[in-house]
């Protein structure tokens, strides 16, 4: 498999890798800042982390980015909130999930038509987000702590109550990903071509 960074121009990768941090910092807080209603983009950012950066050290960048975003959330407003406790370690399998359903179902637009990529992805992205909902949820029912009498009915009432939202959550970005991703694809490259051709035959 070649690497897709030497795919990407440095300035592509470099533009990739800043939107991905940049959505997560505007995203992350939603938590915490209620001036912010975006979805987290969180599980979406892994997603497309593997898909396109590819690299071992970028899924910890973000990982340990998503950590500090929490962290400093949680020191402003002075309490750790729900969501940090025993059971916060486990997010990273949930991460690392989405990261390895990315990374194997880049999209080949110059070898595969568009429908069959759309699948590809839409596939691993349900898949994957499922999983990681199950392995975040699980956890913080099983080990924060703060459910010690919860019956499987009431279990099963939370997952019907959040797992569609979970799962939909990255289909906008990683949909909006795809869609830029066809069209720098389908027109830019198609334009540098033809550029390319034109100026061998002057």
């Amino acid at each position: 498999m070649k690497s897709t960074r030497l795919q990407l121009s440095t300035c592509s990768f470099v533009a990739i890798f800043a939107l991905l941090a940049s959505l997560m910092l505007m995203t992350r807080t939603h938590h915490f800042a209620t001036f912010n209603q975006l979805p987290s983009a969180s599980i979406a950012i892994f997603f497309l982390a593997g898909m396109y950066l590819r690299r071992i050290k970028y899924f910890w960048f973000f990982y340990i980015l998503s950590i500090g975003i929490d962290l400093s959330s949680s020191y402003f407003r002075g309490q750790l909130g729900d969501c940090l406790t025993a059971s916060y370690p486990a997010l990273a399998f949930s991460y690392a999930t989405m990261f390895a359903a990315g990374f194997y179902t880049r999209p080949n637009w110059t070898q595969q038509v568009l429908m069959v990529n759309l699948i590809k992805v839409a596939a691993a992205l349900f898949i994957a987000s499922s999983i990681a909902f199950f392995i975040s949820n699980g956890s913080y029912y099983t080990l924060s702590g703060k459910f010690l009498e919860l019956s499987w009915a009431e279990y099963g009432a939370r997952v019907d109550k959040y797992y569609f939202r979970s799962i939909s959550n990255p289909v906008f970005y990683v949909l909006s990903a795809m869609v830029m991703d066809w069209v720098i694809n389908r027109y830019f490259n198609a334009n540098t071509a033809v550029n390319s051709a034109y100026r061998e035959i002057l």
